[in-house]
């Protein structure tokens, strides 16, 4: 089989001829893995099945300095600030509309142009050209919705306008999601396998959401997003992210349309119960924990540890393994290679 072949099997509740696997790594630990292959071809060197394809960076120099007061803030297309750490790796975030108190401020805010045409030109021949190689192919919306507005309003501040059914909230959340159906229609028709949607709205103990305030306030947007690519090609495959224990809204993101679920957090999430109870609707992604034993376990106890993620939630197919989050400078490159070594030993079906 070929590595898409082999993620859309999975991802369709059946046996490949092997587990499919998603390696996503941050800058700087792409950079020394590079450097330890010799290569700048990753995707080989970790036996990835999934490319990821980006739309092109805006042509927009909107400057959000306006908005914040405090000296090295820099700032994404959305406006959301970020005061990064001296290794460019954790960030405090600021937040431009936390003080807006008119609707004018919100209409008037300089949105980002991710409904225009530009932003997705030759996607689909960058699309096919990596699914000519034999990969599966990622289209990334990540922080989709909920994410993207505490960032933008403050997580205080936009509860507070829910808590009060404020008017700003639904414009909020709206306007977002408007920007959210472009992508994920062009995406759809450019021609991509999967779409990466994503919020965590669960910690390690639980929602951080109540489930009849996620159903009332965010699901009907989430569910706009993955309609819109499914309109335009219906076979496109949906990811949800969620850190955190996100069990009580499975039903619920099942109803909107999600086809995998990412990362089924071993800290948090029991494998064998989301196996058993939605093995059969769902596939995984993910089940490799980066909080407990990548980071912090032996080699052997790596490769153990990826041998029963594969036996509980590879069980007849359904599962890309993966990290639960991108790999992080904490983790060895011992422990990356007795991963990627256990994936190959215990990954094959035959």
């Amino acid at each position: 089989m070929t590595s898409r072949e082999r993620v859309l099997t999975a991802a369709r509740h059946q046996t490949p001829d092997r587990v499919p696997r998603d390696i996503p790594l941050e800058k700087y630990m792409i950079n020394l893995l590079m450097e330890h292959y010799g290569t700048q071809d990753l995707l080989t060197a970790v036996r990835s099945d999934i490319a990821i394809v980006d739309p092109v960076l805006t042509r927009l120099n909107q400057d959000y300095s306006g908005y914040y007061s405090r000296p090295g803030v820099t700032w994404d297309e959305w406006g959301r600030g970020r005061i990064w750490d001296q290794n460019n790796q954790f960030a405090e975030y600021l937040f431009p509309l936390e003080h807006a108190e008119t609707m004018d401020e919100f209409v008037n805010y300089p949105w980002p142009d991710l409904d225009a045409d530009y932003r997705y030109a030759n996607m689909a021949e960058q699309i096919a050209a990596r699914q000519n190689q034999g990969y599966a192919v990622s289209c990334n919306l990540t922080e989709t919705i909920f994410e993207t507005a505490w960032q933008l309003r403050g997580m205080t501040q936009l509860f507070e306008d829910i808590h009060q059914n404020d008017e700003k909230a639904e414009y909020l959340l709206n306007r977002i999601t408007t920007y959210r159906e472009a992508s994920a229609r062009a995406f759809a028709k450019a021609g991509a396998d999967i779409i990466f949607l994503g919020d965590d709205v669960a910690m390690q103990t639980g929602l951080m959401i109540s489930p009849r305030m996620y159903r009332h306030w965010f699901k009907p947007y989430l569910t706009r997003v993955i309609q819109a690519a499914k309109q335009v090609n219906p076979d496109v495959l949906i990811q949800y992210h969620s850190d955190g224990m996100i069990n009580k809204l499975v039903p619920d993101l099942l109803e909107a349309g999600i086809d995998i679920l990412n990362p089924v957090q071993p800290e948090c999430v029991d494998h064998v119960w989301i196996k058993q109870t939605y093995g059969d609707q769902l596939a995984f992604c993910g089940g490799i924990g980066v909080q407990s034993v990548l980071p912090f376990g032996k080699p052997e106890e790596v490769r153990q540890h990826v041998r029963g993620v594969i036996q509980t939630l590879g069980v007849d197919g359904g599962l890309i393994i993966a990290p639960s989050h991108v790999i992080e400078r904490d983790v060895s490159i011992e422990n990356i290679e007795a991963m990627l070594s256990a994936m190959d030993e215990f990954g094959r079906y035959d």
